[in-house]
């Protein structure tokens, strides 16, 4: 073994592997000053900054990542003019139109017509108005063939009426067909 103080391989006396001792160029320190921990790390000992914690330069009175520095800013979120998702204005009218185009079909139907206008003003799209009228014309139009059919029935009707209050109760043959009259 040698006695230098500096070492076997000379230095200057630091346990350090390259004879660089407390204030040389290299290493990973870069502190002149020994015992300091490297700039940016913790002490041997202290634990880093807890995250979410302020770090140097963020005082206590800074937002955290991500939040506005201006406060809690506009109602409906965003900024002024920007709004949260807007409600369709035709989508209340849209449903009930669905369920009144299968109860009263022509109500339901003018109900559709008028909360799909009202969505389509806004921008947005309306399905159940659009089912609304379909459903709602589909069921006008069986509507009106079956008020067409009684209409053209009523005529027919009467005449068999008048048939079997002249002809009596029981079976009869009225235009070539048979004709039970009640009693």
């Amino acid at each position: 073994m040698s006695d230098n103080p500096a070492g076997p391989h000379g230095g200057s006396g630091s346990n350090d592997p390259y004879g660089k001792g407390p204030g040389g160029s290299s290493g990973t320190s870069g502190s002149s000053n020994p015992g300091q921990p490297p700039y940016g790390q913790p002490a041997y000992g202290q634990s880093p900054t807890p995250y979410g914690q302020p770090a140097y330069g963020q005082g206590s009175g800074q937002p955290a990542y991500g939040q506005s520095p201006y406060g809690q800013g506009y109602p409906g979120g965003g900024y002024p003019g920007q709004q949260g998702p807007r409600e369709n204005p035709g989508r209340t009218l849209g449903i009930v139109g669905l369920i009144l185009a299968i109860v009263l079909a022509p109500v339901g139907l003018i109900l559709s017509i008028v909360a799909l206008v009202k969505s389509k003003k806004a921008g947005m799209g309306n399905g159940l108005a659009v089912a609304g009228i379909i459903v709602g014309a589909l069921f006008t139009i069986l509507l009106v063939i079956l008020i067409a059919g009684i209409i053209a029935a009523i005529p027919y009707a009467t005449e068999i009426a008048e048939f079997c209050q002249q002809a009596g109760p029981g079976q009869h043959i009225y235009e070539g067909q048979e004709v039970r009259c009640p009693g």
